[in-house]
């Protein structure tokens, strides 16, 4: 199969469902050798069988990308299934939906380690790699990586986190020829079943968000792609997403007012 990506090795990490998994389908689509990643062999292999029913070349691995170890596997099985890698996406991550009042520290730990050492155990493992290919890195943060919001205060400091890393490593490793990027995700389209972590780690339901402000899984994962192709450093998504970072930036105490506002309101309701 032809494309942007013909020879090229990419691992999406998180990429059982939602925006990972539509990400990967794209790379693979466009001649990438794809690496699918998640904790559920089972969601791995069904989404496996129905690439490789399409005539994609994938290899699915389970692991826990918190877990250095854990990472050295994945990054050692792609390199002898496929030779080597070129990219890797960084998008497994954990949501929550309750306040740092309630939620319990063990939640707290649970969401922040996903959304920060799943990020950077697989950049860790994959270094010698990418530094041979010359390949390519993205994060996938989100709004919350610009801005503190309400009930999600371990999510908000994990993808503010990344931010931090992800400059670093521009810097450290700009004589490697590596490319880093950051992909800031807007309001996106949910899987029926998506959910989050609630206080004592239960699992709820995702808030539902206005449709005029949600992309598709489809969209995002275009400019993930997009990102990798084009070599970008910092793409914001949506043009809702834009105008939030703006205000974010040149209007905080706004900002905070309208945010405070709209959260002080839900308590009451």
């Amino acid at each position: 199969m032809s494309g942007a990506f013909q020879g090229k090795v990419a691992i999406i990490t998180g990429s059982s469902s939602g925006i990972g998994k539509t990400t990967a389908l794209q790379f693979a689509r466009q001649g990438a050798s794809v690496v699918i990643n998640g904790r559920s062999k089972d969601k791995l292999d069904e989404l496996r069988a129905t690439m490789e029913e399409e005539g994609l070349s994938v290899l699915a691995i389970a692991a826990d990308i918190t877990a250095y170890k854990e990472c050295e596997r994945l990054i050692a099985e792609t390199v002898k299934h496929f030779g080597g890698v070129d990219i890797l996406i960084n998008n497994a991550s954990l949501t929550m939906n309750d306040t740092f009042e309630n939620i319990h520290p063990d939640t707290f730990n649970q969401v922040l380690l996903s959304n920060t050492l799943g990020a950077m155990m697989p950049t860790k493992a994959a270094l010698s790699q990418l530094k041979q290919s010359k390949g390519s890195v993205v994060f996938i943060s989100s709004l919350a990586g610009l801005h503190g919001l309400p009930a999600g205060s371990a999510y908000c400091a994990g993808k503010m986190a990344l931010t931090g890393f992800w400059q670093s490593l521009r810097i450290e490793l700009d004589h490697t020829g590596i490319h880093f990027g950051i992909c800031y995700v807007s309001f996106t389209q949910n899987d029926k079943d998506k959910r989050m972590l609630a206080g004592a780690g239960e699992l709820v339901e995702v808030d539902e968000r206005p449709a005029l402000l949600k992309q598709s899984q489809e969209q995002v994962a275009s400019a993930i792609v997009r990102c990798v192709r084009k070599r970008k450093a910092k793409v914001v998504l949506s043009r809702f997403g834009k105008f939030i970072s703006v205000m974010f930036r040149y209007m905080p105490r706004i900002t905070l007012f309208l945010v405070t506002l709209i959260n002080n309101r839900r308590i009451a309701a």
